[in-house]
């Protein structure tokens, strides 16, 4: 079977997702305000899709690479060409989206340009800039005998062509700065981009020169970075390959779509890039300041955002004196953003207070700045608690604030760990141990979602509280292996890759695959951000052509073609995409009627398996096993945020069946 009909490329996958995030700006079920911030998550997406994905393949490209991929057999130089093809053409979308909505805007504002606004408006808009704005910014000038200078990532710039009374020409830079608002406010309903009012006094900056042209451009550099773990000294390495992404080659140059080729032929030059990977932008460039459009309009006009969805407290917790009370009893299960956070952060909070709680250890991929999670386990070294932490540094985008909290924990005397070598720990557990009358107990918190308390707000994730034994004994056993050089540990009821998770789904699709053929109802359901193994494609296809029915529910990247004649039929993949992040990772097997449910850190992605420190917890505790077949069935009959992939290419599901968007659905049955 031809490739291209058997995989999807991952490169090319992860745009069909963010092509999805797009459609959710023109989803009338989205009040207005949602919708624009849609935009800005797709235009944030899309920056980090140049900064590592396109970056890495013309990296490829630039070495001579002749390596064909292994899912597409397509040459690092055809697949770029998709992948820029692909992306100006969801760029083109995006501004004419904005367009769109922007006319809807404006039937509650005056959103307009600086031209257009009364002459009294302009006057305060010229204070403005006289006022706040002049004295912040700075110009760089361009000189043949002065090296192009270092234009920061994803900063908006504007360049000026300028003239001289002898009539040379010069160029000259600005940052349009992000410390002042950029969505301005004039008075009333008026609004002006403040880019807008900068190009219409830009010739303040530079007296005794003509301004031929002024026109707002953005970089958008390689951000990708390689570690060395095996130096001596791993924190500091990492500072220092932190300054380098700085200086990172430029991938991509947007520019207003009216600007002169005598400026963009200048900027070409000196950043190095052909006329690909330049895109020229009908609108305002980078779209995230909507997330300021939203904040400020949301206060001021009502209906424009999604209702209000308090947190639920949850029911286990209610009136209960501590938590350890609770889990001693009962386990737990929770299903955030719906079910508040504060249980995960009161049993820190209760751990760093109780004098019998000797040590706290912990997992920490991702986590906020400022964090009641980091504070308490700061609280609790400085008590004189053994409190073990292990950051992974490789988390993209987020070296620099775990590196920021690892110190803070061992100025207060914890023991920090900075990841694991030739690995990524990606596991999101804590461990409390508690002195009691026979020994000590063992509290475990396990997540499919990082100890991050604003992501907790807007991803959906599971929480799972026990004081189970084995399950205690388990997470000991881990953090013990992380930690030290004891050998790979035998587990009770957790499994760990590299390995361990692989062979564990394997083998419970084997085992699928067995009831299949003796006559027995099997089914597998998978819920996870994203497929792209191979190995584990492969397996799931053999599954099918044995008759077993698989249902996943797939966020984002999928390089597996579910419905494809002869090799894939009895594979339904959907993709949900709404108000929240679908983050969880879920694995079910019907197994004969036992129904095996396991929570996971791990993506079906061969970093996942191969490269990474995961876990998988089996759920045993009927209450909460129960709770999490109910969202996973409840989940494959959305047909309001569901997409079906079907060989490959997603449509919105489309059935009789009354509208049920599962996000809402499950908020209200958990009430």
């Amino acid at each position: 079977m031809d490739k291209l009909e058997k995989y999807t490329g991952r490169e090319l996958s992860w745009l069909q997702f963010n092509e999805r995030v797009l459609e959710e700006s023109v989803d009338p079920t989205n009040p207005l305000l949602e919708q624009l911030r849609f935009l800005t998550i797709f235009s944030s997406n899309l920056d980090e899709y140049f900064m590592i994905r396109i970056s890495g393949m013309k990296g490829q490209v630039d070495l001579g690479l002749t390596t064909p991929d292994k899912k597409t057999g397509l040459l690092a130089k055809e697949y770029l060409s998709k992948m820029l093809k692909k992306s100006q053409k969801l760029v083109d979308r995006e501004y004419d989206i904005y367009h769109e909505k922007i006319k809807e805007l404006n039937t509650y504002i005056n959103f307009v340009s600086y031209h257009d606004l009364k002459a009294k408006h302009k006057d305060k808009m010229d204070r403005y800039f006289k006022n706040l704005v002049f004295p912040i910014l700075t110009p760089i000038r361009f000189s043949s005998y002065l090296p192009f200078p270092l234009l920061p990532n994803l900063s908006v710039y504007l360049i000026s062509k300028l003239q001289d009374d002898k009539g040379n020409i010069h160029y000259s830079v600005v940052t349009v700065p992000r410390n002042v608002e950029r969505f301005v406010h004039v008075k009333k309903q008026y609004y002006v981009l403040l880019e807008d009012i900068i190009m219409q006094h830009v010739d303040k900056l530079y007296e005794g020169l003509d301004v031929l042209e002024v026109k707002p451009f953005r970089i958008t550099r390689d951000f990708d970075i390689e570690f060395d773990d095996q130096t001596d000294d791993f924190a500091k390495s990492v500072m220092s390959e932190l300054k380098n992404r700085k200086r990172g080659v430029a991938v991509r140059l947007e520019i207003a779509n009216n600007t002169s080729d005598d400026i963009i032929d200048f900027l070409k030059y000196h950043l190095n890039l052909t006329n690909r990977f330049i895109f020229k932008i009908p609108g305002p460039i980078d779209l995230t300041f909507l997330n300021e459009v939203h904040d400020k309009l949301s206060k001021k006009i009502t209906g424009l955002v999604f209702k209000s969805h308090s947190a639920i407290e949850p029911k286990a917790f209610k009136n209960s004196s501590s938590i350890f009370d609770v889990i001693r009893k009962r386990d737990v299960l929770l299903l955030h953003p719906h079910h508040s956070y504060e249980p995960v952060i009161r049993m820190l909070k209760e751990a760093s207070e109780d004098t019998d709680v000797v040590a706290i250890k912990q997992t920490i991929y991702r986590t906020n700045k400022d964090s009641r999670i980091m504070e308490y386990l700061v609280k609790s070294a400085e008590s004189g608690k053994q409190v073990t932490v292990l950051f992974e540094l490789k988390a993209r985008f987020d070296e620099e604030n775990n590196l920021y909290w690892g110190n803070v924990l061992e100025r207060a005397g914890a023991h920090v760990i900075y990841g694991v070598p030739h690995l990524k720990t990606h596991s999101k557990v804590c461990l409390v141990v508690r002195r009691d009358q026979t020994g000590v107990e063992q509290f475990v918190h396990f997540s499919t979602g990082n100890y991050n308390e604003d992501n907790a707000k807007i991803y959906t994730d599971v929480s799972f509280f026990t004081a189970k034994k084995w399950i205690g004994e388990d997470a000991s056993k881990f953090f013990n292996y992380i930690s030290s050089y004891t050998k790979k540990p035998e587990y009770k009821k957790m499994m760990a890759s590299p390995d361990s998770i692989r062979e564990l789904l394997f083998s419970s699709i084997d085992r699928e695959i067995a009831h299949q053929a003796n006559g027995k109802q099997s089914h597998i359901i998978i819920k996870i951000n994203s497929i792209t193994d191979v190995k584990m494609i492969n397996k799931l296809y053999e599954a099918s052509q044995a008759g077993v029915k698989i249902d996943m529910i797939v966020r984002g990247i999928c390089c597996l073609n579910p419905q494809v004649p002869g090799l894939s039929e009895n594979i339904h993949v959907i993709s949900i995409v709404g108000r929240y992040l679908e983050h969880m990772r879920i694995y079910y097997f019907y197994n004969d009627n036992k129904q095996d449910v396991y929570l996971s850190s791990a993506d079906l992605m061969t970093r996942n398996m191969e490269n990474r420190i995961e876990l998988a917890l089996h759920i045993t505790d009927r209450t909460s096993k129960n709770r999490v077949i109910k969202l996973l069935k409840l989940q494959l009959k959305d047909n309001v945020k569901a997409r079906e992939n079907i060989k490959g290419t997603y449509h919105y599901v489309n059935n009789d069946s009354p509208q049920l968007n599962s996000q809402i659905k499950l908020y209200k049955e958990l009430q």
